[in-house]
């Protein structure tokens, strides 16, 4: 055999990706130990605790995925319909879930789903599961528009989310039609006056602020002006993903005026490794974190195994139970209800 083949594993990037990885390292609580096989450690790791797996899936029922992508969709093909993921997060033991369109309220969706999974647990013998929607203040539904928010809240909608695939921010960074998007702010970085109009009925209906594919000089300003006008519900939306990517020292900050942060499984191992999560949680602290699978899409994991390797990843690490029990149920369920 050639001496000079290619071995990939042993690139600086695979390296780095492989020793980050506590899966494969043996760190934290995963119950396989360190890599040693020295005569001390393997007297040792006859007696290593496994891990538990009851701690996850005790965690993982009655948990909130407070963001996923059910179909259908005109953006992208989705793995599974509204009633598909309602009625699998219904046999998992979910608490609950929120689902995010980009092209239309999901909120009338989310009625019908309702009506449907209720019917399915009664039959099947199980609690009910909690399902939320809302309206992304895209160009579909009119971008800022006042209407489409008193819409959704009459339809019972949770959430209002700003600009996803249409803002300023999110068409410069993918290179699509920058100048046509939606901005939230003005070239004096003051409100524009219909993002105004929407944040004072998002107090007064008492809804979620969704905030997510802005800069972050746009979502800072958006949200220090919610706070002024008394909402008292407001997410900052995976802030792990790369075109919103924010520090932990950003994510303090938010946190710090009263908005939840929103840790999503999707890019894990893809975007980002479980150490910059972990930073934010150690900065941030577990009272101010929720989490989502942001999952949906053909290509990625159902939403709820999502859900359950984030919980799995941060048990893997050491973070307490009870830690990771406010992250991904307490917090969502207060933000909800």
């Amino acid at each position: 055999m050639e001496k000079d083949i290619f071995e990939a594993s042993l690139t600086p990037e695979m390296l780095e990706k492989m020793r980050g990885d506590a899966l494969v390292t043996g760190e934290g609580t995963t119950g396989y130990g360190p890599l040693d096989r020295s005569p001390q450690a393997l007297e040792a790791n006859l007696k290593a605790p496994t891990f538990d797996n009851e701690r996850m899936w005790r965690l993982l029922r009655g948990s909130y995925d407070i963001h996923l992508h059910g179909g259908p969709s005109s953006t992208t093909q989705r793995l599974y319909d509204e009633i598909d993921l309602a009625i699998h997060a219904c046999h998992m033991e979910l608490g609950g879930f929120v689902s995010k369109n980009h092209d239309s309220p999901s909120t009338r969706s989310m009625k019908l789903a309702q009506k449907v999974v209720d019917k399915w647990a009664e039959e099947h013998n199980k609690k009910k599961v909690e399902l939320f929607g809302g309206v992304v203040l895209n160009h579909a539904v009119g971008g800022l528009n006042p209407e489409a928010v008193i819409s959704a809240y009459r339809l019972g909608g949770k959430y209002v989310w700003l600009p996803s695939l249409d803002a300023n921010h999110h068409r410069r960074v993918v290179g699509q039609g920058e100048g046509q998007g939606i901005d939230l702010i003005d070239e004096n970085d003051n409100l524009v006056p219909k993002m105004k109009d929407i944040l004072k009925l998002i107090a007064n209906t008492d809804m979620v602020l969704g905030v997510g594919h802005q800069s972050t000089k746009e979502r800072l300003i958006v949200v220090k002006e919610a706070v002024k006008m008394g909402l008292q519900r407001i997410e900052i939306n995976h802030v792990n993903f790369p075109m919103v990517w924010l520090t932990p020292e950003q994510c303090k900050m938010f946190a710090d005026l009263g908005a939840y942060i929103g840790i999503y499984a999707m890019e894990m191992g893809i975007y980002y490794k479980l150490e910059d999560v972990i930073a934010i949680y150690k900065a941030v602290g577990p009272e101010r974190i929720v989490f989502a699978s942001d999952c949906g899409v053909t290509g990625f994991p159902h939403p709820v195994d999502a859900m359950r390797r984030l919980i799995a990843a941060f048990l893997y690490r050491g973070v307490p139970d009870e830690h990771v029990k406010l992250m991904c149920q307490s917090n969502a369920y207060n933000l909800l209800h």
